[in-house]
């Protein structure tokens, strides 16, 4: 059976105004690097239009890196640790730097 990441990715916020009962939020399409434990980026995937990726790995610790070409938006890095047999669920949520 297959391991590896599966995620999310969303841009937030995407209007200065919050409006209640509404998302401020949208999904975001972005290229995310994988990372190994010596630093060597193993892996990179897009996200869809509905922010949504998947990567098939081997068990382990990774960084999951969210590339950006500029300053906004931006996302952290996540530690993530993939298990045998199973595909650990990851949200990256992008700074849009709107305020």
């Amino acid at each position: 059976m297959a391991s590896g990441i599966a995620g999310d990715v969303i841009l937030q916020p995407v209007s200065p105004i919050e409006r209640p009962g509404s998302s401020n939020s949208r999904p975001y399409q972005a290229m995310i690097g994988v990372v190994d434990n010596a630093g060597r980026i193993i892996a990179e995937v897009r996200s869809d239009a509905n922010g949504r990726f998947h990567i098939v790995l081997e068990p382990g610790t990774y960084v999951v890196r969210p590339e950006s070409a500029a300053i906004y938006p931006h996302a952290a890095a996540q530690t993530v640790t993939v298990a045998e047999g199973r595909f650990t669920r990851v949200c990256i949520v992008y700074d849009s730097g709107i305020r």
